[in-house]
């Protein structure tokens, strides 16, 4: 990660471009559904993965697991840049998910929360001591901007 973050000090395009060709590596599970890094700061998270076979249901939309991945990492990897995993261990405690419409096509996941998740967090870990859970949303979008799921996790984060 760490040679991440400086590739994206020097070019944001090419970091998201090495994260993406890593993740099936880091994740096996990923592996083969064309998932692509598209954009990752310190408030935001956005990633897509393409409608293909590999990835639809037998109604010929985006299948649910697929969906869920997408959705997982693209919280993680927000997660990750806001609590670093040398100091920080994420950890996934539940997840709710509402369907709204089927993706067609290549669908985005957006993360991207309220300041207030990121800094209650924060203020937890400095005051509780090493804990913190959040709800994290993330919306799953189509190309034309209609939303597929919404999801949210509900994170847990421990100072290592």
């Amino acid at each position: 990660m760490d040679l991440i973050e400086r590739l994206r000090q020097v070019s944001p395009g090419a970091a998201n471009l090495l994260l993406s060709a890593a993740l099936p590596r880091i994740i096996p599970s990923a592996s083969g559904l064309g998932i692509r890094v598209d954009e990752v700061t310190e408030t935001r998270a956005r990633l897509s993965v393409p409608l293909k076979r590999r990835t639809s249901n037998h109604v010929g939309g985006l299948y649910f697991g697929v969906q869920m991945t997408l959705a997982e990492l693209t919280a993680g990897l927000l997660l990750l840049r806001r609590f670093p995993p040398d100091a920080y261990r994420s950890l996934v405690k539940r997840v709710e998910a509402d369907f709204r419409a089927q993706g067609k096509g290549t669908v985005y996941a957006v993360c991207e929360p309220p300041p207030e998740v990121f800094a209650s967090m924060e203020e937890a870990l400095q005051q509780k001591g090493d804990k913190a859970e959040a709800w994290v949303p993330v919306k799953l979008l189509a190309e034309d901007g209609t939303v597929v799921t919404e999801v949210r996790f509900l994170d847990s984060v421990k100072k290592r």
